[in-house]
């Protein structure tokens, strides 16, 4: 392997790495808005916004699935 090569190979595990950083910390937040959407589930009694937390819990366990997903192709 030459000089070129393994520079090349650096920079590409450089970016996979912070690519890696990036899904960490988008999962992260993810988890956090998650929990709150929980909360608010719980203490909801009104069936319209229960209706409106329902599908905001469901558009973020599609958006967790596409994260980890994503995590693992890298």
């Amino acid at each position: 392997m030459n000089l070129k090569d393994k520079i090349t190979k650096k920079r590409q595990m450089k970016k996979r790495e912070e690519a890696r950083n990036l899904i960490r910390k988008d999962i992260e937040n993810l988890e956090e808005e998650m929990k709150r959407t929980e909360t608010v589930f719980n203490f909801t009694t009104d069936e319209y916004l229960l209706e409106s937390v329902i599908f905001e819990q469901n558009s973020q366990k599609a958006k967790m699935n596409y994260l980890l997903r994503l995590a693992r192709e890298i």
